[in-house]
């Protein structure tokens, strides 16, 4: 194993972002190569915290595959609501970044989502648009093209269960906090490559979160979803559809451990590849990053390997300092990543809120 700083990869990895005084922190790197063969990342940074409504999406760029990166410039912003990517789709020489804003006095409770699309690597972009076909109140995850030819995003949304008041948090200035809202998981599908969209599922459990899903596809037409749930099990939730996501089985918590936070999940060659945090319920911290590897349709899991692991001094509480300048790095978490079949590797960002790092994982240590 590496080492930087308190964290240990089991790959080399080298710094795509370090935050400074300028921008204290960064979150949730999307990271794809684009048609001209440049590294492009995506985030959300901006203010002391998040939510917060100084919140905007940033871009940073590598043209020598990982090596250096170029200085954050701003990506989208608005003027009064706080901006946030969450995917980077690409088909062919077409690329497609989903932006959400939100008002952050009610969290993440109104999030609308909006497509910007560039045909020229990310050097121009269309103003962002509202999802044609659905209600827009969504935030939209890695999305997959299908084996008919559809595409298919998971999504997740806030619904009001009982109570839509907000309950004014008393640290930090807010955001308020709605305890009768809760995320709730499904999918938006596209069968024209995206000029419109069609909504389905809503995948949800009573009094608990079902958000920032991720799909595959087992066989064609069968997908499974994998979903972040804060439950007394630690574990990834499972939904299946057979229909290619037009109707979804109910959720069931499933074995794969997870403190509640994102993970990722890739097929190449064949073979699933699942990027997640990995925790027991009495540690349920984003201090261990993971690669499982499956090779019979997530029947079992052929390999495991740490890729990243955070080491805190003893007694100390990265989480209690997550927005901090100059405090512990709080995790190693929000994976994105990307197969590249013709360098025959995978590339992979890493989240540490004050570093994002970057891992190449050969394919021949994994396929």
């Amino acid at each position: 194993m590496k080492m930087d700083q308190k964290i240990a990869f089991a790959y080399d990895a080298s710094v795509m972002f370090t935050a400074d005084e300028t921008l204290s922190y960064g979150r949730e790197p999307l990271l794809r190569r684009m048609p001209d063969g440049s590294l492009l990342a995506v985030f959300f940074t901006g203010g002391p915290r998040e939510p917060h409504p100084d919140n905007f999406v940033a871009m940073i760029r590598s043209f020598d595959d990982g090596a250096t990166w170029t200085r954050p410039e701003p990506f989208f912003r608005h003027p009064y609501l706080c901006t946030w990517a969450t995917e980077l789709f690409q088909d062919g020489e077409e690329s497609l970044c989903f932006i959400h804003t939100s008002d952050f006095r009610s969290g993440y409770c109104n999030l609308r989502a909006h497509i910007t699309r560039t045909r020229d690597s990310g050097k121009s972009w269309s103003p962002p648009a509202t999802v044609a076909g659905v209600p827009p109140n969504f935030t939209v995850r890695q999305g997959k093209i299908l084996s008919d030819g559809s595409w298919v995003f998971p999504i997740y949304w806030e619904d009001a269960r009982g109570n839509w008041d907000f309950e004014a948090k008393v640290s930090d200035n807010g955001p308020f906090h709605a305890p009768e809202w809760f995320f709730t998981s499904g999918v938006i599908r596209s069968v024209d490559q995206g000029r419109t969209f069609t909504l389905h599922g809503a995948i949800s459990q009573e009094r608990k979160h079902h958000w920032e899903p991720c799909i595959t596809e087992l066989e064609p037409g069968h997908l499974r979803m994998f979903i972040r749930c804060e439950s007394p099990e630690a574990v990834l939730w499972e939904a299946d559809s057979f229909d290619y996501g037009l109707t979804w089985s109910k959720s069931h918590p499933g074995s794969i451990p997870n403190p509640g936070t994102k993970s990722a999940l890739l097929e190449t060659d064949g073979v699933h590849l699942l990027f997640n945090n990995t925790c027991t319920p009495a540690d349920p911290n984003r201090n261990r990053l993971e690669l499982w590897i499956s090779d019979d349709n997530l029947r079992s899991w052929k390999r495991k390997i740490t890729l990243a692991e955070l080491h805190p001094e003893p007694g100390e509480k990265p989480w209690s300092y997550f927005f901090r300048a100059n405090a512990p790095l709080p995790q190693v978490s929000y994976p994105g990543a990307f197969a590249d079949p013709q360098r025959k590797c995978v590339y992979l960002a890493v989240d540490s809120v004050r570093k994002f790092y970057l891992m190449k994982i050969p394919f021949s240590e994994i396929l």
